[in-house]
């Protein structure tokens, strides 16, 4: 399906690793131009070799810290200066610290809304002019399920991403005559670097826990095709949705 995105700038953070890298290389074989942040530049330059391989020669990568707002602000300078406006933004943060509520300091709260709900924050609005300004943008936050279903010692992400996906909902209605679509992906058990440093064995767990009605992990590459497909003209009217891609895990209708 041509997803009619071919040199568009597309701005992916977090996109380092796991379901980032996977977006970037989505979008890469739709011919975008891309601009990748995350701070392990060292794999951000393996990133950039792979997406100019697939289809985005000027893929550019830039180092970006989430917990700090002037890493951010400097990052969206540099790419203006470098490659224009963004017409699209996949808003992608690593997961804040775990716990229950009753275990956590009013520390690790502040701690945590810089990275988690700030940065994205920041990252929204400093590209909302622009896309508003052209009649046309796609923005895409990567979530995680918890915002539909709470899940225990999890507090940090069940209360930030919950909150931004409240922020961006309002959001997506205040643009959408302007030719911008705001959406959430939900994301479940991906079997990612991060899962395999958490869950020791994805593959063992799921068989043994029996959440997940595939009985397994899902996979980057299962992850991105529907990232670039909202990025793309055939999406036009699909925005203000918090869409889960969770192999079923998530239980309830929503």
């Amino acid at each position: 399906m041509e997803l009619a995105i071919r040199g568009r700038l597309a701005i992916v953070t977090g996109a380092s690793s796991g379901l980032g890298r996977a977006c970037a290389l989505a979008l890469a074989a739709e011919g975008v131009r891309l601009a990748v942040g995350a701070r392990r530049t060292e794999l951000l330059a393996s990133l950039v070799d792979e997406a100019r391989a697939a289809g985005s020669p000027e893929a550019v990568a830039y180092k970006l810290d989430l917990a700090d707002p002037a890493s951010i602000d400097a990052m969206l300078a540099a790419v203006r200066e470098d490659q224009g406006d963004a017409s699209i933004l996949i808003a992608n943060s690593g997961p804040p610290k775990v716990g229950a509520v009753a275990n956590l300091s009013l520390a690790d709260w502040d701690a945590a809304y810089g990275p988690t709900m700030r940065s994205m924050l920041q990252l929204v609005l400093a590209v909302v002019p622009a896309m508003r300004e052209n009649k046309w943008g796609r923005i895409i936050n990567l979530s995680s399920s918890s915002i539909k279903t709470p899940m225990a010692n999890l507090a940090l992400s069940n209360a930030y991403r919950a909150g931004l996906a409240g922020a961006l909902k309002t959001l997506s209605r205040e643009v959408a005559a302007d030719g911008v679509t705001i959406n959430v992906i939900a994301t479940g058990k991906i079997e990612t670097a991060r899962a395999r440093a958490v869950y020791a064995d994805p593959a063992a767990w799921a068989k043994q826990q029996g959440e997940i009605p595939f009985g397994r992990f899902g996979t980057p590459e299962e992850f991105a095709p529907l990232v670039a497909f909202l990025c793309g003209e055939g999406a036009r009217y699909i925005s203000g949705t918090t869409i889960s891609v969770d192999g079923g895990l998530a239980p309830g209708l929503l």
